[in-house]
């Protein structure tokens, strides 16, 4: 079977031909899943060149037309022949699909219960962005404890400080969870707080995510030697879909700034990866870890504490994060003038999700977020570097008060 991808008003096409059966059946699936994580919801299945079609081929019907649905997208099957049309009928499958006769029958595609003059659109440095007003209040950064022991992996019992997940709303550091010291001073490494669901990547030989969901009544111990945290509402929230070419979380910030109200804005992103480039401690900076000689970032050193990428990796991942950026660094909000890389305007860290669906729209954006927090599975926690790609997704801005 070969499948031919086209494009009919705002419906992505794919138009298959030859036979669908237990030997294609999987390749149509890989298609249909890949234009999703493109962020082509709206999709069609041209059947006009289709002259066989088995169960196998119903079975990848039905579970694309679920996921498609679960995501705010939508699977349409248009120019079926008589006999595979009857394949759908003896089914049942045909009482609850959009078949249509042809291209030119499909509806307009509008989302439901969305009103349009709560959206609006824009272009900001050759980026087209849809976006909707939030909330006008203005959220609070706060910094705690310092980095100046990192450099020489210094950091004892009495650096610890302890958080209450609903201390912390959004927000990033070193940190590890944990009740005792002893028993978690070798797991501090990147973490991230998202929607005061915290994550962490424990600096340790084979690190695997530690995660805690929160709740109002979540009393987890969230032990951070630095890092910041943000809470406020969101003041804007941006779509971009720049799948054809993937651009710089640089420039995508840049660009949001354009929108935010405040010189130091916080944000949170929800994206598909286009390549990312990251880092992470392989060691906690404790001072049991401490180097004979120098600092963690020296040239003898830095290879045994830091995993640096070097390319891009993980493409076509869900990330999430957070943080802080400056519009001006030479003006940088006084909160957080020490918690920016050097001549930097931002300082985020991302949990990098397993590949998965999400919707795309603009109105679901919190409640999306919410869910791949609870169902993905997290596979790392990473400082996020600006040469970072993004393909498609979310920016959500706080405008941040000046003090």
């Amino acid at each position: 079977m070969e499948i031919v991808s086209k494009k009919w008003n705002d419906f992505d096409v794919l138009e298959l031909q030859g036979r669908i059966d237990g030997l294609t059946s999987a390749g149509l699936k890989r298609s249909i899943d890949q234009a999703a994580v493109d962020g082509r919801r709206n999709l069609v299945l041209d059947f006009t060149h289709v002259s066989y079609m088995s169960s196998a081929g119903l079975r990848i019907i039905l579970q694309s037309h679920k996921t498609l649905k679960q995501i705010g997208g939508k699977l349409a099957l248009v120019s079926v022949p008589l006999a595979v049309m009857d394949v759908f009928t003896i089914s049942g499958m045909a009482n609850f699909l959009e078949i249509h006769d042809e291209l030119k029958a499909l509806p307009e595609t509008k989302q439901p219960g969305v009103d349009c003059t709560e959206i609006k659109e824009m272009m900001i440095d050759g980026i087209s962005f849809v976006w909707r007003a939030g909330s006008s209040s203005i959220g609070k950064c706060f910094t705690f404890g310092s980095e100046d022991k990192l450099l020489s992996s210094s950091f004892g019992p009495t650096d610890s400080i302890v958080f209450k997940p609903a201390d912390i709303t959004y927000g990033l550091g070193l940190a590890a969870l944990g009740d005792d010291y002893s028993d978690y001073k070798s797991l501090f490494g990147e973490a991230v707080v998202i929607g005061h669901h915290f994550f962490s990547y424990p600096a340790v030989l084979k690190p695997e995510v530690d995660y805690s969901y929160f709740s109002p009544e979540s009393q987890h111990s969230l032990n951070f030697l630095y890092g910041l945290g943000i809470n406020g509402a969101f003041a804007r929230i941006l779509r971009f879909d720049v799948s054809s070419h993937p651009r710089s979380l640089d420039m995508l910030l840049k660009a949001a700034g354009e929108v935010a109200e405040t010189d130091t804005f916080g944000v949170v992103i929800l994206g598909m990866s286009g390549g990312i480039y990251g880092m992470h401690l392989k060691k906690s900076p404790i001072l049991e870890h401490q180097p004979e000689n120098g600092n963690i970032f020296d040239a003898s050193h830095f290879p045994h504490w830091m995993n640096f990428s070097i390319e891009s990796e993980d493409i076509n991942k869900t990330i999430v994060a957070c943080g802080i950026v400056v519009k001006n660094p030479v003006l940088q909000h006084p909160a957080s003038k020490w918690i920016l890389p050097e001549n930097g305007g931002m300082h985020l860290h991302a949990a990098v999700f397993e590949n998965g669906l999400w919707s795309n729209s603009i109105m679901e954006f919190e409640l999306e977020l919410h869910r791949i927090m609870m169902e993905f599975e997290p596979q790392k926690v990473i400082h996020l570097l600006p040469e970072t790609k993004l393909k498609s997704g979310f920016i959500a801005v706080i405008n941040l008060e000046k003090n």
